[in-house]
């Protein structure tokens, strides 16, 4: 489908038309294509990089998982090696809203828990993958809003061959992928993934071995040509067990837990050609996720002799939740093409429908306080209906050769608890000349707090919409057919984040990491606030097919004011991010490729040491919440790569190491509650205190066989 518009094209790549019947009208200068397979291009936006598929499953570090390589793109930062969130300048992983070929996806992570988008791994096979953009600030509005940015997915598109298929091994599992043409245009698209570690072994360094398995459909029908038919399908399921022994005294949880999850999102999008300036586009959509976990507290263990066995004395139940959400909902929007202006509004409703029921029957002593009688026993079932609803009107437009405007406004209400937002944005570009532009953007958002803490605490479901204003400079300094060097500077302003009423330091989104304890649900209200500001830049460049580069620098603060009205710095505050991901063509038919990660360290909270002694468990010290940071992080991975020709197909090796120099970098400290006086388990200080390391050296290894 295509629109007229009065649009000059930023150097993009150009969307290329679906019906070739339907032609863009003659008196204008050029087009701007909206298209049914492929997103618009908005040159009023700032540019992003665009990954290709390939880049992602050949990237060094990133076990071909999609989120895991945007932790390499500018402004990102990472909880830790053993997660894949994605946290968007200084921002929290819920914040981030994923779509894919246009249809919005809750989360595409398996193991993800409640309150955020990122987990072990992606559900979506980087084989499947065509394209990935990811955009903070302004974004089109005719998606939901979020605090901190949009991720586009493509899937891949069917090359000139008319059926494709491809087998692939590593350590993320083994997967499939099968694509073939239909009639009319039509096209199917098949992709799995099953984990396979867990055959192998129970215990990949955490007490225990995820086991996950994912499956990917799109279909796509043209009836004719106006009209275009698409049915997108992404699900999995994942478990794990962590069962560490009762009687270790180097074990940081003396918890076991089982964790079992479901997640599938299913969409049918109808597009349809009114006449070559005015397009439609109708989607429906049903998103569930479905989890089950149980705790239980182990105490004392069975021995013989000098040799522990892992078997609990007693194992008490000690948290127990059956969570169920369903989101159905319908969006329409209409674009035209009127007098050099590219116009879009639509409308979209769904109804949130969360089935929570949490029982923490005994509780444990909270880490946040040097109480011996309070606890943090709670039970809840919450079982509702919630309508949500929106509109937008948005306008794009090229003034003349060197300016381009979008500006837009989004509504949406939140039936959950009766709130509703205004987001207004705007976006401008001016390019100085084919090589250089200039670019500014200013935004707000709303984002309703998680839903589990909306219902966890009756006070809770009062909380309003979390709302965020993020102002945006920046500047293309140079384009060339080697590549393109950008940068820019954000500022991001929340306000209404939830914060702690027990616990006045405590913000929602800036808990401290108790890395592994049970779980922690507070009353809450919301008076916080929190900022966020820094400087990024980019460098994507390739040389003469020999050499790929993207380099990427941040330097960037953040802060939060709980309910106490003190500054602190916020859990994802990381000062200084340098990534490099790269690939060297080398003699025999051998790529090298690398990603070298450097970081400032994390902060964290200190114990407060005579409470924690006298009660000989770990109590933190909220007066120092995130007062202290780590050594640096510096992670240095390689992947060597060939290519072979085998019966009528190719085969793709690889093989090398993640933190191949096995640096020890901080995930935290822990209290190690079963330490004694007569166990070498002290720190320097005779403290029952032990540091704990992300991944250390690990191999990677993978193989795909395309025929």
């Amino acid at each position: 489908m295509q629109i007229a518009a009065n649009a000059v094209d930023a150097g993009e790549s150009p969307a290329v038309p679906v019906h070739s019947a339907l032609v863009a009208v003659p008196a204008t200068t050029t087009t701007l294509e909206v298209n049914a397979t492929l997103q618009d291009v908005h040159t009023a936006l700032a540019p992003v990089p665009q990954i290709e598929g390939e880049e992602i499953r050949s990237a060094a570090g990133s076990y071909g998982d999609v989120s895991r390589y945007m932790q390499s793109l500018p402004g990102v930062a990472w909880s830790s090696d053993l997660s894949n969130d994605v946290l968007v300048r200084n921002g929290h992983p819920e914040e981030n809203l994923f779509v894919i070929d246009g249809v919005e996806f809750p989360g595409i992570s398996h193991l993800a828990l409640p309150g955020t988008t990122g987990g072990f791994t992606s559900m979506i096979d980087s084989t499947a993958v065509g394209s990935m953009e990811m955009r903070p600030g302004v974004v089109d509005a005719s998606y939901s809003s979020r605090l901190s940015s949009l991720i586009e997915l493509r899937t891949r598109q069917l090359g000139e061959a008319p059926e494709e298929r491809s087998v692939s091994l590593g350590i993320s599992g083994i997967g499939g992928l099968y694509q073939r043409t239909l009639p009319k245009s039509g096209m199917l698209l098949v992709s799995a993934h099953r984990s396979i570690l867990n055959l192998v072994t129970n215990d990949i360094g955490i007490n225990g071995a995820p086991i996950y398995s994912n499956l990917l459909t799109r279909l796509e029908l043209a009836p004719d040509t106006r009209d275009s038919l698409t049915i997108l399908s992404l699900g999995g399921i994942d478990s794990i067990k962590l069962t560490p022994c009762a009687g270790d005294w180097e074990v940081t949880s003396s918890y076991r837990t089982q964790y079992r999850g479901w997640r599938d999102t299913g969409a049918l999008t109808w597009k349809h050609a009114f006449e070559p300036q005015v397009a439609s586009e109708f989607t429906a959509e049903y998103s569930i996720a479905q989890q089950d976990i149980g705790q239980q507290q182990q105490i004392g263990y069975v021995s013989s002799g000098d040799i522990k066995t892992c078997t609990p004395l007693t194992a008490t139940p000690t948290y127990m939740e059956n969570s169920r959400s369903g989101l159905p909902r319908i969006n329409f929007t209409v674009r035209a093409g009127l007098r050099g202006w590219i116009v879009a509004t639509g409308v979209s409703g769904g109804i949130m429908m969360p089935d929570d029921a949490v029982d923490q029957p005994i509780g444990q002593h909270s880490p946040f306080s040097a109480s011996t009688t309070a606890t943090d026993a709670v039970s809840f079932h919450r079982h509702i209906a919630a309508g949500q609803e929106a509109a937008f009107f948005q306008a794009e437009s090229a003034m003349d050769k060197r300016w381009n405007l979008m500006a837009g406004v989004r509504v949406e209400g939140f039936a959950l608890d009766g709130s509703y937002a205004l987001e207004p944005r705007v976006s401008v570009v001016y390019r100085l000349n084919e090589r250089q532009s200039l670019n500014a953007s200013w935004n707000a958002a709303a984002q309703l707090p998680p839903t589990m803490d909306l219902l966890s605490y009756p006070g809770n479901h009062q909380l309003r919409p979390i709302g965020v204003r993020q102002a945006t400079a920046g500047m293309r300094l140079w384009q060339g057919h080697w590549g393109t060097l950008d940068a820019a500077a954000y500022s991001k302003q929340y306000w209404r984040e939830p914060v702690s009423t027990e616990f006045p330091q405590l913000m929602l989104f800036n808990m401290v990491d108790t890395l592994g304890q049970s779980f922690v649900w507070l009353p809450l209200t919301d008076k916080g606030t929190a900022s966020s500001r820094g400087l990024e830049a980019v460098l994507r460049g390739h040389w003469g097919g020999h050499v790929n580069l993207m380099l990427s620098a941040t330097r960037s603060q953040s802060e939060y004011r709980a309910l106490d009205g003190i500054r602190r710095k916020g859990s994802y505050d990381t000062p200084v991010m340098i990534n490099a991901v790269d690939s060297f063509q080398l003699p025999l038919g051998i790529t090298l490729n690398s990603r070298e990660s450097f970081a400032s360290g994390r902060v964290y909270c200190r114990f407060d040491l005579p409470d924690s002694l006298a009660q000989m468990r770990g109590i933190y010290d909220l007066s120092r919440i995130n007062a202290l940071r780590g050594p640096v992080y510096n992670r240095l991975d390689i992947e060597l790569e060939r290519q072979f020709k085998i019966a009528k197909g190719e085969l793709v090796m690889q093989g090398g190491a993640e933190n191949i120099l096995n640096r020890g970098n901080l995930l935290g400290n822990v209290w190690l509650q079963n330490c004694t006086a007569d166990l070498p388990c002290t720190n320097a200080q005779g403290l029952p205190i032990a540091k704990v390391d992300q991944i250390g050296r690990f191999p990677s290894f993978s193989a795909l066989y395309r025929f």
